[in-house]
């Protein structure tokens, strides 16, 4: 057995130790299993999870600028909403007759 098979077989048994002493040893082995695995599952982790988060991003910006878009022309037609109204309001102040007496009239 060469030297690299049994510093495997080494780290594997103290792990195997480490999961049966508690909980506390559970812990350290979950970390130091992290700690070994990292350099080898991050770049492939990276490599999935790069063009999903591009993704995500460019979607988030498309959604953006059509709300941005969507709410411009909202404002437009409240705008042009509350002008016809406004002026309706103004024609109509104009065409109500005045409903008091003329004192001035004599008849």
């Amino acid at each position: 057995m060469g030297l690299i098979h049994w510093k495997q077989a080494g780290i594997q048994q103290h792990l195997t130790e480490m999961m049966e002493a508690g909980k506390g040893g559970r812990a350290i082995a979950l970390g130091i299993g992290a700690v070994v695995l990292a350099p080898i599952l991050l770049p492939a982790i990276g490599k999935v999870a790069k063009p999903i988060a591009k993704a995500t991003l460019k979607n988030g910006i498309t959604l953006y600028e059509k709300g941005k878009v969507a709410v411009a022309e909202a404002n437009e037609v409240w705008e042009d909403i509350l002008a016809e109204a406004k002026a309706e309001a103004m024609a109509q102040s104009h065409q109500i007759p005045n409903s008091e007496p003329n004192h001035n009239h004599k008849g």
